[in-house]
């Protein structure tokens, strides 16, 4: 009986040697673990950073983030006739469109007369700040065989109803925080408004087209860099083009509101500047893989050009710079008659190309400022 004894003894024995050498090992992991965040101020700045995400990484997670939930649902809208217009073959519409985060926008929705069983491409028309989405606009496309969209952007217009901050006042709403930034919930907006035109039933999803002024004219870019769907974008005199270049520059518009909100808080200086570096071109250009065209007006004293050539220079996809010499913040001369002619190659070949007849509507000098 003793060797069996002896047997399981040393077994009992073996059996608690391992236990404690593995309580000890885990022991030390333990600590060690303790230690290391305990300590993980005490590291270098260097390897600390190398911990965190990035500035361009946070902005890139933050831009993929939003509008991958704005793609996950589709887009809730209603569509009420307003009228016919046979003699230029148009029908229009008054469209409310619920944007990423509830908002109700208002807008005008334009498509060639008489449909059926046709699909026509799509143009999203963007107004500038202060300015608002007109039917005229929208049947200034149609008539040329688009679906066009001339939407309400939140705090603009009709849209007004639902937010209105004022103006002054929409500049900086909610500018102390990158998602109650309102120029970040705008940019939703117009991604909102995309989403509408793909959708749509008399829309071919393959041949979106975006373009606009001033507000309305960085968010083609903005949008052309976000949405993949995009063809082609046009932006006239585009605000948001290198804000720290192109605001200090900036004698009136939009920009003066920021100055303001920095001269009554200058301890919010970061936070500002983070704000809107979520929203300027600049951090966008890389992105854009359709074709673009910007329009500078070199006397803009809204948005001086050269933040504009900045961002330009940084777009490596094809692009076209119409550039205007004596124009100031306005529809630059000849613009419409180059977007059409810029987004011809892109168009289905069912559409009818270009009536070269067409000629740009003469611009009223006490409201220039309006049209974008």
């Amino acid at each position: 009986m003793k060797p069996k004894n002896n047997k399981v003894l040393t077994i009992i024995i073996l059996f608690l040697i391992i236990i404690f050498t593995a309580g000890i090992f885990l022991y030390k992991n333990s600590v060690k673990e303790i230690n290391i965040k305990q300590n993980i101020h005490n590291i270098p700045p260097a390897k600390v950073n190398a911990l965190k995400l990035t500035k361009r990484q946070k902005f890139k997670k933050f831009w993929l983030g939003m509008y991958s939930r704005l793609r996950k649902e589709k887009p809730r809208y209603a569509l009420k006739p307003l009228y016919n217009d046979k003699i230029n073959k148009i029908e229009t519409f008054d469209l409310t469109l619920t944007s990423y985060d509830g908002l109700k926008l208002k807008g005008y929705f334009a498509i060639p007369y008489g449909i059926k069983g046709k699909k026509y491409p799509g143009v999203l028309l963007l107004h500038g700040y202060g300015s608002y989405g007109t039917a005229g606009w929208a049947h200034f496309f149609a008539r040329r065989g688009y679906g066009a969209l001339s939407i309400d952007l939140r705090g603009h217009g009709r849209s007004r109803a639902v937010y209105n901050p004022g103006f002054p006042g929409l500049m900086t709403d909610g500018i102390l925080r990158v998602r109650t930034f309102s120029m970040v919930k705008i940019i939703m907006d117009s991604l909102a408004s995309l989403e509408f035109l793909q959708h749509y039933k008399y829309i071919n999803g393959n041949y979106i087209f975006v373009t606009g002024g001033s507000m309305g004219g960085a968010l083609p870019l903005i949008d052309a860099a976000i949405d993949g769907h995009v063809v082609a974008a046009a932006g006239d005199v585009p605000f948001l083009s290198d804000i720290p270049v192109q605001m200090p520059l900036a004698k009136m518009g939009p920009y003066m509101e920021v100055k303001a909100f920095l001269n009554k808080h200058p301890s919010d200086k970061a936070k500002v500047m983070r704000s809107l570096y979520y929203v300027d071109t600049k951090n966008f250009a890389g992105w854009i893989k359709s074709p673009v065209l910007i329009g500078v007006g070199l006397k803009d004293e809204d948005c001086p050009p050269k933040g504009t050539f900045a961002v330009y220079k940084l777009i490596k996809a094809k692009k076209q710079l119409f550039v205007a010499k004596n124009s100031g913040h306005v529809v630059l001369p000849g613009w419409n008659l180059e977007v059409f002619k810029f987004f011809a190659p892109y168009l289905p070949n069912a559409v009818k190309p270009i009536n070269k007849k067409i000629k740009n509507k003469k611009i009223d000098k006490r409201n220039e400022r309006n049209i974008l």
